[in-house]
């Protein structure tokens, strides 16, 4: 049941935008500060999707759609949470008022993506959602509004989704892409009852793949480069500052590498352990 109904609501979504030849570009840019970092096993990886007309010969975002997946050698797989939301600019792409496929275990909409795959590695697919170009409204808590918003994603890039999981226990690089992303631009923005035309715009990629290590960090290691030498004692200091400044200048490293004695926090009395560590 759950594939028919998701079947229907991406053809929902394919019919209302009647695409004709593509000449419009927009671009989908997978974004998050874990990318070419990393973080230790059980911290969250937050996520983000960016979208953005790069071309201007429309009235912006009509429709978009896009897969989030985990790279199929990933050394531990799991099942990627839905999105954590609608964002506000996104209303008129999600039900009631737009066009997305059903929500599922009690989401309201399928805006922010449906699970699909094996059970323990499923996939986010199908994230986002379109505006009722129609120009009436829908019935049954689908397109219900019927006036369309313009220039979505032609001033600059549009956060679409964002959402996050729990980083694996086990160390090793793990890979994340968006990809079978849709998108359909306004030609016209009529009022209702009149329909707005809308066109199939060409798709490409700023950032397509997120990568990060789970590592559980080295002792000393406060710049995040493999090794524990003299590069390290600014970056160890400021850390004895606490967490939020040390994160604040090294947001892709760990506070807790500077916890040299090993008691479960950052202190004076990890100077003599860190001084030990330098050059080993």
């Amino acid at each position: 049941m759950r594939s028919k109904m998701l079947a229907v609501g991406l053809a929902s979504l394919l019919l209302a935008a009647l695409p004709v030849a593509a000449q419009e570009a927009v671009t989908f840019d997978l974004r998050s500060a874990a990318n070419g970092g990393s973080v230790s096993p059980g911290d969250p990886v937050t996520w983000e999707i960016w979208v953005e007309v790069t071309t201007t010969n429309n009235q912006g975002l009509a429709l978009v759609a896009v897969d989030l997946v985990q790279d199929p050698g990933n050394t531990v797989k799991f099942d990627i949470p839905p999105a954590a939301g609608v964002p506000a600019i996104m209303d008129d792409f999600s039900r009631p008022d737009g066009i997305s496929n059903p929500g599922e275990d009690g989401a309201p909409s399928g805006y922010i993506g449906v699970q699909r795959g094996a059970v323990g590695e499923m996939n986010l697919i199908q994230i986002g959602g379109g505006q009722n170009t129609f120009g009436a409204p829908g019935q049954g808590g689908v397109g219900e509004d019927e006036n369309v918003d313009s220039g979505i994603g032609l001033s600059g890039p549009v956060m679409i989704a964002t959402g996050s999981f729990i980083a694996p226990a086990t160390e090793a690089t793990y890979a994340f892409a968006v990809q079978n992303a849709l998108a359909n631009v306004l030609d016209a923005v009529n009022p209702p009852p009149a329909f707005s035309p809308v066109s199939q715009a060409t798709v490409t990629y700023v950032n397509q793949t997120i990568t990060f290590d789970v590592s559980e960090g080295r002792l000393g290691d406060m710049d995040c480069d493999g090794d524990v030498d003299f590069d390290d004692i600014n970056p160890f200091v400021l850390a004895l500052s606490g967490e939020a400044a040390y994160l604040a200048e090294y947001p892709d490293c760990r506070w807790l590498n500077a916890d040299c004695d090993e008691d479960g926090d950052v202190d004076f009395d990890d100077i003599n352990p860190f001084v030990g560590l330098i050059g080993t």
